[in-house]
């Protein structure tokens, strides 16, 4: 009696499936947490310009919120009077801005297909029961004329905290630009890596068949009772899975550990650029609006209008709400105000600018974005040139951020990713080897006939 069975075939079909599983598993995964990480970061930015938008509003119209005469103000200006402000934030940050009195839109920068500000507009019902009613932020997406968009909504209170409306702000999803061209880069790096992976573990496959099973014919094994040639033979089946997990294993983590992990660092780095360039256009909104007059050096310190800037973080705390990131004010290229600390907590003010700063910025007036070291910190950051009435550069002001911020988004979606591919190796070998084991199970009852035609 003869059993005649296709092993070669059945280990490489085996194969391809699991590499298959392997590949779509990680695939799904790691589009799951990039794009986790893009919603993060375009809610951080959302998270930006509401705060600084509307400290921008509470500082440029002194006083507080009240509803007068069936009418929303602040301080004495009716809000429907604010459309300029929210303009300038709009332009500068690409976002839609708006006030509304209760849940009913009295102000705001969006402009319906005509041209017309959409005013008189009410907020969607569940927009409206957490923040009028519960008092809560509300955060998620809305779909404004065709295009989904990121909205941020926190309630408006009097001086005695009652709500009175809401101050929202929406970012179009497309605000990614670019960036979206890397995630679909790195895309096609998962599937075309684990093609190459799956390509290589197939002629490892057969490279060790020819070697290890020459006493095989690896095209039909007619399989007689004999115990001794049936351990053999499984000891090498397992053996050969064994080599297969393993090499699939070292080339997956080598090649993704210089694809996936370069395209997240370079996203979550656009990311913070892109946040840091929207809150330094707010910021310098802010110091005009606090301090109204021109910027200036008298008796060796930095003035902005009749304010002397030198050792105040006013301005600079309410720029930077969040702790990791930081602003420093600097009179030529000496810091005269900062709220970046070292390492010892110290302030570093009194430091001086790294010189490709001061070339671009003080001598060029130009901006710098990039990656410098503050106060023996790795850090993001963008400074910006500041300028007296007649044109002439006298200092700068920068806005930044500790690069480990970025390194802890990127660690932690690695760890993810790396999380679930040990996972789904550990599955494929279990998977792989069983089913293997499972081919030649049935070679103890049989004697190997030698049918090879392999030299």
């Amino acid at each position: 009696m003869k059993k005649k069975v296709m092993l070669k075939g059945k280990l490489m079909r085996v194969s391809i499936l699991l590499i298959v599983l392997f590949t779509t598993t990680i695939y799904l995964v790691t589009n799951s947490r990039v794009d986790s990480l893009m919603d993060k970061s375009i809610k951080a930015k959302v998270d930006s310009i509401s705060n600084m938008g509307l400290s921008i509003i509470n500082n440029k119209y002194i006083g507080s919120w009240k509803v007068k005469s069936g009418k929303l103000y602040i301080g004495d200006n009716q809000v429907s009077n604010t459309i300029g402000v929210l303009d300038e934030i709009k332009e500068k940050t690409g976002a839609h801005v708006s006030i509304y009195f209760a849940d009913e839109k009295v102000a705001t920068s969006e402009l319906d297909s005509n041209g017309k500000r959409t005013l008189g507009t009410r907020a969607p019902s569940e927009v409206a029961a957490s923040v009028l009613e519960k008092g809560s932020n509300y955060e998620g997406m809305e779909n404004i004329f065709g295009e989904k968009y990121f909205v941020r909504y926190i309630p408006i209170r009097d001086i005695g905290g009652k709500i009175v409306g809401m101050w929202s702000v929406a970012v179009p999803e497309t605000i990614a630009g670019n960036q979206w061209m890397k995630i679909i880069a790195m895309r096609a790096s998962i599937v075309v890596i684990s093609i190459l992976c799956g390509i290589l573990g197939c002629i490892i496959l057969m490279l060790y068949t020819k070697k290890f099973l020459t006493d095989i014919d690896t095209l039909k094994v007619s399989f007689l009772e004999s115990n001794k040639n049936s351990n053999k033979t499984q000891q090498r089946v397992v053996s050969m899975s064994l080599v297969l997990i393993f090499t699939f294993f070292i080339i997956w983590f080598t090649i993704q550990g210089f694809t996936i992990g370069n395209v997240v660092n370079n996203l979550e780095n656009s990311n913070i650029k892109d946040r840091l360039d929207a809150s330094s256009k707010l910021g310098l909104m802010l110091f005009d609006e606090m301090y109204k007059g021109d910027w200036s050096i008298k008796d060796d310190k930095m003035y902005k209008g009749r304010v002397c800037l030198n050792d105040n973080e006013v301005v600079l705390n309410r720029i930077n709400y969040k702790e990791e990131y930081f602003s420093t004010v600097f009179m030529g290229d000496i810091s005269i105000s900062s709220n970046a600390q070292s390492y010892d907590s110290s302030k570093t003010i009194g430091t001086k600018a790294p010189s490709e700063i001061v070339d671009t910025v003080l001598n060029k007036g130009e901006e710098f974005s990039g990656e410098i070291t503050v106060a023996g910190k790795k850090c993001i950051a963008k400074y910006i040139p500041l300028k007296d009435k007649s044109g002439k550069v006298i200092g700068m002001w920068s806005i930044g951020v500790e690069k480990k911020v970025a390194a802890k988004q990127i660690k932690n979606i690695r760890k993810n990713i790396t999380q679930i591919s040990l996972l789904a190796i550990i599955i494929a070998f279990s998977t792989f080897l069983y089913l293997s084991i499972k081919l030649v199970s049935d070679i103890k009852n049989y004697k190997v006939s030698l049918q090879t035609n392999i030299n």
